[in-house]
């Protein structure tokens, strides 16, 4: 389902939560959604999902106005979408099975359907076999495929993901993301990913926007903001990612003072050495790696340029010129 955003605004007394976001999110695709904490992002999915109104703005699904349905119309078009949290938000006194089969209990559907889609449920996110397990048995990433399991019981055209991998580990995370882009291309559902991970994004998504004191500042391909971020918060973003990942290897504690982002071609060819060939620049490498995006290597280097702005001016001038992408205090 193509979900389209309008002018949104929404304010909590002198808080202005979202101002003005206008968005277009494709039907069948992953799209990430990605600001710091206070950025607006919870407000947002809020009101994309009608559990809020907006105070000005518009939602579509597909090309039919939801942000104002009320009544009957409002919890039918809510039944099109399912919700993932950070917390799980699963009833203890259930079990796994009763769990996912709750939305279905609400709905009022026979029993004997429940079951076999309970089942079926079970098996599609990996717990066939454990339907009887009481919650408190399992572990966070088991209660996250619960949780999934009970956001897909109806059927949804659309799915939200609050925040989904901020309480689970990395190597946990890495397995709901791989779960979640299966279900996505099985059902071909439209996906919204919540989050304050870069990784998640560079992982799961195929389009992010960035949201930062309720705007967005950035949007696009995955692979077009990581190998040529515009916005400062972007930047915040991709620099704590390139300082933890496994993929980058930094033997430096000093910052650097440029980054070079490399994209598809140019990770495999000896870009800074044709570059010192050629203008006698010197190159002091502080951290570098390659990490695959939305299918794409996208290389990043942090280092510092010699000896003096004479070369540094030429070395960047020529770096631009074979397509890498400079980053720094120029």
């Amino acid at each position: 389902m193509h979900i389209r955003l309008k002018n949104l605004k929404r304010d909590y007394g002198q808080l202005h939560a979202v101002q003005d976001v206008s968005l277009d999110i494709p039907s069948n695709t992953i799209y990430g959604i990605i600001g710091r904490s206070g950025a607006g992002k919870s407000t947002l999915v809020r009101l994309v999902s009608m559990l809020e109104k907006p105070d000005a703005g518009e939602v579509y699904y597909d090309d039919e106005r939801v942000d104002n349905l009320e009544g009957k119309a409002l919890i039918e078009k809510r039944r099109h979408i399912g919700m993932i949290f950070q917390n799980f938000n699963l009833f203890s006194s259930r079990n796994a099975s009763e769990n996912i089969a709750y939305p279905m209990e609400i709905c009022k559907m026979d029993k004997a359907y429940i079951k076999k889609r309970v089942n079926e449920l079970l098996e599609l996110v990996g717990l066939e076999g454990r339907g009887d397990a009481p919650i408190s048995t399992l572990s966070g990433g088991q209660k996250q495929r619960v949780a999934i399991a009970r956001a897909l019981a109806c059927k949804p055209d659309i799915l939200f993901c609050d925040e989904a991998t901020s309480a689970l580990d990395p190597q946990t995370t890495r397995s709901i993301l791989a779960l979640i882009k299966e279900l996505q291309a099985k059902m071909n559902l439209t996906v919204v990913m919540i989050t304050h991970q870069m990784e998640v994004v560079r992982d799961a998504c195929q389009r992010v926007a960035v949201l930062d004191s309720g705007r967005i500042v950035e949007e696009g391909l995955v692979s077009d903001i990581f190998a040529n971020p515009k916005s400062e918060v972007t930047n915040d973003f991709l620099s704590n990612l390139t300082n933890v990942k496994d993929s980058i290897v930094r033997w430096s504690n000093v910052a650097g003072r440029f980054t070079l982002r490399f994209r598809g071609g140019t990770t495999d060819e000896p870009v800074i050495s044709n570059v010192t060939a050629e203008t006698g620049a010197t190159f002091n490498i502080r951290a570098a790696g390659v990490q695959e995006v939305a299918g794409e290597e996208l290389g990043v280097m942090v280092l510092d340029i010699g000896p003096d702005e004479q070369h540094v001016k030429a070395a960047i001038s020529l770096l631009r010129k074979y397509g890498v992408s400079v980053e720094g205090d120029l």
